[in-house]
C-alpha cells in the first residue's frame, strides 16, 4: 500500500480561494440576468445584497479552511510538546490533512519515541550500575557461605550413605544450593564487565552450532524445527560465546514456552534499512508469500533512527508456537528479575542478559506475537565491515 499523498495548505486553501471566487463570479453574472428587466433603483441594491452575502460565505469557509488546516493541527502539535515537556511521552500527534502538519506530526512522533528510547536506555544503564554494585555485594556476602554449604552437604552425603531417607533431602538440598549459584552467576555475568576479545563471527554458523548442541543433549528432538538461515554472509563483531548464549536462552525459552511438541522457526538474512522501513506499507499488496510478517517495534525504528544506524544489518528472528508474550510485558520481559514462568522454573535473567548482550554488539532486541502463534524474538545486529564488503550489491526487501 503506497503513501497517501497529501496536499499542502497551499493548494488547499488555493482550491478555496478558486471555488469561491468562481462562485461569487457565476452569482453576480446570473443574478444581472435574471434583474436585467427590473429598475436601476432595485437591481443594483440586489446585485450588491447578493455580492455581500457570497463574500461572507466565502470568508467563512475560507476562516473553516484555515481553523481546520493549520489551527487544529498546531494545536495537536502544542498539545504533544506540552505533555512531553510535563514528562507525559505517551502522547502523539494525530496525522494532519496537510503535507506540511504531517511531516511535522511524523516528525514529533518519531522525536518522542527516540526520547522514550533514549530515556530507557538511560533507566537500563542506571539498572545496570545498581545491579553492578548489589553482585559485587552479594557476590562476596553470599558466594563463600553458599560454596561453604555445598561442601558440607557433599561431605554429609558421604558419611550418611548407608543410612535409609537421606538421599532425597541432601538431593534437594544440592539441587536448591545449585539453583542459588547458577542466580549468582547469571547475575554477574549481567552486571559485571568482562574483558572481551571479539572478532568476526558468522551468525549462521552459530546458530547451526547451537541447534547440533541441542540436538544432541534432546533439548530439541521432540520440536519441529524450521531453518531459513538465508545470512552466509551475516558476519558480525562479537564473541562466539556471547552469541551463542544469546541463541541458547531464546531456544531455552520456545521449548519452555511449549508443552511436549511445537513448532520453532529460525530466519536470518541481511537487510537494507530503507527497505527495512518502506516495506512495511508494501506487504499487504505484496502478492509473493509474506515470509516477513514482522512488523518492527518502536525500539527497531529508534534504533534505526540513530545517525550511527548502519544502512545494511543482519536480521535474526526465533519463533515458536507456545503460549506467546502479552503485550503488556513485551517491554518488562528483557528487565532483570522479571518473568512470566512458573516460580522456581526461571530466574528471570536469561531474557536481561540476551537483551544486555544484543545491546553491547550495538544492536536491538524486541519480541511480539509470531505468526506461528507464540512469540517471535527479533534481532538486528550490525554488520562488521568483512561481512559488508561480501553483502551482494542488490538486497532484497526486508518484507518480500
Amino acid at each position: 500500500m503506497s503513501e497517501i499523498k497529501r496536499p499542502s495548505i497551499h493548494d488547499r486553501l488555493q482550491r478555496v480561494l478558486v471555488l469561491a471566487s468562481s462562485g461569487l463570479i457565476i452569482a453576480i453574472i446570473t443574478t444581472m440576468w435574471f434583474t436585467e428587466q427590473l429598475p436601476a433603483a432595485i437591481r443594483w441594491p440586489i446585485v450588491v445584497l447578493l455580492v455581500f452575502l457570497i463574500a461572507l460565505v466565502s470568508a467563512s469557509m475560507l476562516q473553516r479552511q484555515v481553523s481546520e488546516l493549520i489551527e487544529q493541527p498546531l494545536g495537536h502539535c502544542v498539545e504533544a510538546a506540552d505533555a512531553m515537556a510535563k514528562g507525559d511521552s505517551s502522547r502523539t500527534v494525530p496525522p494532519a490533512s496537510t503535507e506540511e502538519f504531517n511531516r511535522l506530526a511524523d516528525s514529533i512522533n518519531r522525536m518522542t519515541e527516540q526520547m522514550n528510547a533514549a530515556t530507557q536506555s538511560r533507566l537500563r544503564v542506571e539498572k545496570l550500575a545498581t545491579m553492578g554494585r548489589i553482585a559485587a555485594g552479594i557476590s562476596h556476602e553470599i558466594g563463600n557461605p553458599v560454596s561453604a554449604i555445598a561442601n558440607y552437604a557433599h561431605l554429609l552425603r558421604m558419611r550418611t550413605r548407608e543410612v535409609p531417607g537421606t538421599a532425597e533431602p541432601i538431593d534437594a538440598l544440592e539441587r536448591e544450593i545449585t539453583r542459588i549459584d547458577r542466580i549468582m552467576r547469571g547475575l554477574l555475568d549481567y552486571a559485571r564487565p568482562r574483558r572481551l576479545t571479539p572478532k568476526p563471527i558468522v551468525v549462521d554458523e552459530v546458530i547451526e552450532d547451537v541447534l547440533r548442541l541441542l540436538g544432541d543433549q534432546g533439548i530439541v528432538r521432540r520440536f519441529r524445527v524450521d531453518r531459513e538461515l538465508e545470512a552466509p554472509d551475516g558476519v558480525v563483531y562479537a564473541e562466539r560465546h556471547d552469541l551463542e548464549q544469546v541463541f541458547v536462552n531464546l531456544l531455552l525459552n520456545a521449548v519452555d514456552a511449549m508443552d511436549r511438541e511445537g513448532d520453532i522457526v529460525i530466519r536470518s538474512r541481511i537487510n537494507e534499512a530503507s527497505a527495512f522501513t518502506e516495506s512495511i506499507e508494501k506487504r499487504r499488496t505484496d502478492p509473493e508469500p509474506k515470509r516477513w510478517a514482522h512488523r518492527p517495534s518502536k525500539r527497531a525504528l529508534a534504533w534505526l533512527a540513530r545517525p550511527e544506524s548502519p544502512s545494511r544489518f543482519l536480521q535474526v528472528v526465533i519463533a515458536d508456537s507456545g503460549t506467546g508474550v502479552s503485550p503488556e510485558d513485551e517491554e518488562r520481559i528483557f528487565e532483570p528479575f522479571f518473568s512470566t514462568k512458573q516460580p522456581g522454573k526461571g530466574t528471570g535473567l536469561g531474557l536481561a542478559i540476551v537483551a544486555s548482550t544484543i545491546e553491547n554488539l550495538g544492536g536491538t532486541i524486541w519480541v511480539q506475537r509470531a505468526r506461528e502463534g507464540g512469540a517471535a524474538f527479533v534481532i538486528l545486529l550490525p554488520l562488521h565491515a568483512s561481512g559488508l564488503r561480501r553483502v551482494a550489491a542488490d538486497v532484497p526487501p526486508a518484507f518480500p
